[in-house]
């Protein structure tokens, strides 16, 4: 079970009043007697504890900390994330690899060894990025759907083929892409170059993952499209914020206030990040993507072990940038890197460096996602 509740030492009950001396020159009250009544026999009403009002009372720093990480995974992997599971130190996993029919037994397996639920996420945009064609229907790409199926079509499949990733365990999709075009690392996983194209047909995706009862993923802000590079090997530079604003954010504006997740991309953007990327950027997260565009929801961060992050910085080192930045989760390579990140950033809050507020509001976020009623069973 979970340690106590944070900062949950409960207030001491007053005893009672003190109780003046009596007068001695008071006339004595002589008391009426009375005839005792028997006591009642009923059964003593139970009194309700209320649960905690803050979804993150019964977890403590390290716990709050490892909601916002969650690792990538094969199937084979997954038992190695048991321990953390039991100690609610991991916060979802999304799945490496092309599984079998034997990952519903794993996931399932996973999320009984634990208190709270795990967010399991699935990159499943179609095309050449689709994790689970082994166990569901191959998916068309995203220029495919375009191309040969109308939005209704499309909500129609997607409807479907979330149906069959929630009866696997997996909740939530990294999908749909809203790049526009196909630049390099992103080609036929845009639907289009032109952005009503592209808002309609991802607003169709996403439209159809939430009727199967999965959490779609907007991806990957500001937008991949038009970069110069592939984000897994180097950091890419885009066209410069005002240009974005005339293409790769018109999507955003129609999708936004609506969404649930957004992933954060790797990306070098004139007049916004700059040289920093954006995954790791408040003028991206906490200006343009909270501040202009008003977004309150999940924010994630693309993996971490890609090249335009570690060419410069090391894993930990970059978690603790981009939940600075805003991000919400970090996603991490492998599952042995997330206790060497938890280290670091309870490290970075010990040492004022990390604001723990910062990391309270994200794991609010994580937590609206997950079935968090059991979450406080059994703390003192």
């Amino acid at each position: 079970m979970l340690a106590a509740c944070a900062g949950g030492d409960r207030p001491e009950l007053i005893a009672g009043a003190s109780v003046p001396d009596a007068d001695p020159t008071a006339l004595p009250t002589i008391e009426p007697t009375l005839t005792p009544v028997a006591e009642p026999t009923a059964e003593p009403v139970a009194t309700a504890v209320p649960a905690p009002t803050d979804p993150i009372a019964c977890l403590n720093q390290r716990q709050r900390v490892g909601q916002l990480i969650w690792p990538l995974a094969t199937e084979a992997e997954l038992p190695n994330a048991r321990r953390l599971a039991v100690i609610s130190e991991v916060g979802g996993i999304g799945m490496l690899g092309i599984p079998d029919a034997t990952i519903k037994g794993a996931i399932a397996d996973l999320q009984a060894a634990g208190p709270l639920e795990l967010i399991i996420a699935s990159d499943e945009e179609g095309g050449l990025v689709q994790r689970l064609a082994g166990v569901l229907d191959v998916l068309p790409s995203a220029a495919q759907l375009a191309a040969n199926r109308s939005p209704g079509e499309v909500r129609t499949l997607m409807t479907d083929y979330a149906n069959g990733m929630t009866d696997l365990g997996i909740t939530m999709a990294f999908a749909p892409v809203v790049d526009i075009g196909g630049g390099p690392g992103i080609g036929s996983r845009a639907f289009s170059d032109d952005p009503a194209v592209v808002t309609e047909y991802a607003g169709a995706v996403a439209e159809g993952l939430r009727a199967g009862g999965v959490t779609p993923v907007f991806k990957h802000f500001p937008g991949h499209g038009s970069a110069s590079a592939d984000s897994h090997i180097s950091l890419p530079v885009t066209p410069p914020l005002s240009e974005l604003r005339q293409k790769d954010l018109l999507p955003y504006e129609t999708l936004l206030p609506t969404a649930e997740a957004v992933m954060v991309g790797h990306l070098s953007v004139p007049g916004l990040s700059d040289e920093t990327p954006t995954s790791l950027s408040p003028n991206t997260i906490g200006q343009l993507l909270r501040g202009e565009f008003a977004y309150n929801g999940l924010v994630i961060s693309d993996a971490l072990n890609m090249g335009a992050i570690t060419n410069n910085w090391t894993v930990p080192q970059a978690a603790e940038l981009s939940i600075s930045a805003g991000a919400d989760v970090v996603l991490l390579g492998k599952i042995d890197e997330v206790e060497p990140v938890i280290d670091h950033l309870v490290a970075s809050i010990d040492a004022g460096l990390l604001n723990p507020n910062r990391v309270d509001e994200a794991a609010r976020r994580v937590l609206a996602l997950k079935d968090t009623t059991s979450l406080c069973v059994g703390a003192q």
